[in-house]
């Protein structure tokens, strides 16, 4: 499954040790500081892997993937809906970090959007297991 990962912050760690774990195909990371990628990436021996494409805007690595299945969104909770509405108009998969949205419409939309889509939704509420 082609993987990508939308915010490399502090909880990213969750979403890349759960994608190595289940052997998916990390095709992007994206985040707006491109330290915060290589950072991340270095922390499982990743960041010499030139598969692995680096984006500081979500809607370009969306663009440029049209075979992505499924995000992981790890940004700052104010823009997860913005990132989460754009994957699944992309058709793409996501994985929300909590919240999902800051207000009820936008958490509203999303619901809306992913049963129009018939595209499955996992909002998580605590750490990947090892």
């Amino acid at each position: 499954m082609n993987y990508a990962l939308i915010g490399c912050g502090r909880i990213a760690v969750n979403h890349i040790k759960a994608a190595l774990n289940n052997k998916l195909n990390i095709v992007a990371v994206c985040d707006v500081l491109p330290e915060k990628m290589e950072e991340l990436l270095a922390k499982y021996d990743l960041q010499n892997d030139d598969s692995i494409a680096r984006y500081t805007d979500y809607k370009k690595l969306l663009a440029d993937h049209p075979d992505l299945q499924l995000a992981s969104i790890a940004t700052e909770s104010g823009i997860h809906a913005e990132i989460a509405l754009a994957c699944i108009d992309a058709g793409v998969n996501v994985i929300i970090e909590k919240p999902m949205a800051m207000r009820m419409d936008d958490a509203d939309e999303i619901i809306r959007d992913i049963a129009r889509q018939n595209i499955p939704l996992v909002l998580l509420d605590r750490e990947v297991p090892d």
